[in-house]
């Protein structure tokens, strides 16, 4: 019980961290700082409330496939949002 309430505090500690994060102006790394912070609370909530550090290998085996199906999914929909160019709607066009 005591390692899940000093989970929780981590993750209040995290979230903390995300509202801050907001008001510091970084530029670009402000969203990478937000990523890395949302990924550790995934993983924190994955390893302990989600029972994985004690779940068998089959479990952890399909928690890390569909972490790598997201990240397929992820990757191909940012390649597609690369790729597109920009081009204007057909009614928008100035004569």
């Amino acid at each position: 019980m005591k390692t899940l309430v000093l989970v929780w505090v981590a993750l209040l500690a995290l979230l903390a961290a995300t509202a801050a994060s907001s008001f510091v102006p970084l530029g670009g790394w402000n969203s990478a700082i937000n990523l890395a912070i949302s990924c550790a609370k995934a993983l924190l909530v994955a390893i302990f409330f989600m029972h994985l550090r004690h779940a068998g290998a089959l479990l952890r085996l399909v928690a890390v496939a569909a972490l790598l199906w997201l990240g397929i999914l992820f990757g191909l929909s940012s390649a597609d949002f690369g790729a597109r160019t920009i081009s204007p709607a057909p009614w928008s066009l100035r004569y």
